[in-house]
């Protein structure tokens, strides 16, 4: 093998070998002729030493040229270890260790399909092992091919993965490399976005919008590119925002004679004014509040990146612009939209497409860096909670880091551990009840109640 085993490495002391061999066992199948797989790998303990075995196991597969480390469900069914694959977490961090290897480690879309084939497009880069794959192709779901030393830490990182799920402490050097390593992953389910990031891909995309869920700096981050590009338009939008609000319309003004019509601009021929010579911004908070078919109107043709001449007639052509609108190539829309929010409806396919989405998660930096211990405490609790627990929809509802922060940062250092305890208590605390009130959390309910259970306890020690 061209990686150490980390778990037996750390296993040196008599505690961690004993956790080592009372857990698991070391199968070993060698075959001579070509259609016969051959492979070496962990598997838990309770199964027999030989046959058919139930859950997850670490193996190694020989191929030519090389060969292939897999982690695979058993022939004989799932097992205990239905539990592992089942929670959304173990996948999580699965990706997330590809995200790290840069794609080398393949991850099944479903942990628990067995139906479905290893891709030809996946197991074509791979060293060859067609009896391994004729054999055991539909219960592989995650695998890395392993051609040479350079290959070492994916290995040793599904191996250590598979100790970790199962429960089974690394000690040692082994321990201190594994701990860093699950910060790292933490920090790969959620990837980072850095305000520059954005910017550049606002002006090479022209129409973006920041999502995510509560709490995350969305606005905030919104705001702050509009500062820096120096020329920007807010716009909030609600529900009762109409297209004569954002694009033009007729406004009713008293006269002697009864009543006279103004042709409006609205917010976007405004903005798109402003940036006839230079960079502008028009920045719309809370963009999917807004019913958009009908706050855009015909000008949804516009939102074309790379089609910068085209054009619409407008209804009514305010004073000073032309009656066909064709939108500025230096004017940028960037939008912001709560990804928690499931009282608003979702934005079509027409819409969706036309714009570019970032995703802002919550940043344990922003929690650390507020400097109140029990606020990051229970900020990796929220966090931990929800990556562990919750579906694909759920995890959208993960509160975000600024429920852990100051609220008035500016106030006096030394009263800012209770204001951040109010803020727990009157505006997170209310929320996780929310969702569970309105059963927003579907298979994590249980989870997130035990949060907000010990959200509340903490509060109470203080």
């Amino acid at each position: 093998m061209p990686t150490r085993c980390a778990a037996c490495s750390s296993a040196s002391t008599t505690s961690g070998t004993a956790h080592h061999k009372d857990r698991f066992q070391l199968r070993v199948n060698l075959q001579k002729k070509d259609d016969a797989a051959s492979y070496a790998g962990w598997i838990t303990a309770e199964n027999r030493s030989s046959g058919p075995y139930q859950g997850t196991s670490f193996v190694w597969m020989p191929g030519d040229k090389g060969s292939v480390a897999v982690l695979v469900i058993g022939t004989d069914g799932f097992g205990a270890d239905s539990a592992i694959l089942g929670r959304p977490g173990h996948g999580r961090r699965l990706r997330a260790l590809s995200r790290l290897h840069r794609g080398s480690v393949w991850v099944k879309p479903d942990l628990l399909d067995i139906a479905t084939e290893v891709p030809s497009a996946v197991t074509d880069r791979w060293p060859e092992i067609p009896a391994a794959l004729k054999q055991y192709g539909r219960v592989i779901y995650a695998a890395v091919a392993v051609r040479g030393a350079g290959d070492g830490g994916a290995v040793e990182d599904l191996l250590d993965l598979f100790f970790h799920e199962h429960g089974t402490p690394l000690t040692a050097d082994a321990k201190k490399r594994w701990d860093g390593r699950l910060e790292e992953i933490a920090g790969a389910v959620f990837p980072a976005v850095e305000p520059e990031g954005v910017l550049a891909i606002l002006r090479e995309r022209r129409f973006v919008v920041l999502e995510g869920p509560p709490g995350t700096g969305k606005t905030r981050l919104a705001y702050q590119l509009a500062d820096r590009i120096g020329s920007a338009t807010r716009v909030q939008f609600h529900a009762a925002r109409t297209y004569e609000d954002f694009v033009v319309g007729l406004f009713p003004r008293p006269t002697g004679d009864g009543l006279a019509f103004d042709v409006r601009p609205g917010e976007l021929l405004v903005a798109n004014a402003a940036a006839r010579t230079r960079e502008h911004l028009l920045v719309l908070d809370e963009i999917n509040r807004a019913d958009l078919a009908r706050v855009l109107g015909e000008a949804i043709v516009l939102f074309e990146p790379g089609e910068l001449d085209r054009s619409v007639r407008l209804p009514h052509a305010p004073e000073g612009h032309e009656p066909e609108l064709r939108l500025s190539p230096h004017l940028l829309v960037l939008g912001t939209r709560n990804t928690a929010d499931r009282s608003i409806a979702r934005m079509d396919i027409a819409i969706r497409r036309r714009f570019a989405f970032i995703e802002l998660w919550p940043s344990l930096h922003a929690v650390e860096h507020g400097g109140v211990d029990f606020a990051t405490e229970l900020f990796a609790d929220a966090v931990h909670t929800f990556v562990e627990f919750a579906d694909e929809e759920t995890l959208r509802l993960l509160p975000g880091h600024a429920y852990f922060l100051d609220p008035r940062p500016d106030l006096e250092i030394a009263g800012r551990a209770d204001r951040v305890a109010r803020r727990i208590q009157f505006e997170l605390l209310p929320l996780l009840r929310h969702y569970l009130d309105e059963k927003l959390c579907a298979g994590a309910s249980e989870a997130v109640a035990g949060l907000a259970d010990r959200v509340e306890a903490r509060l109470l020690e203080r």
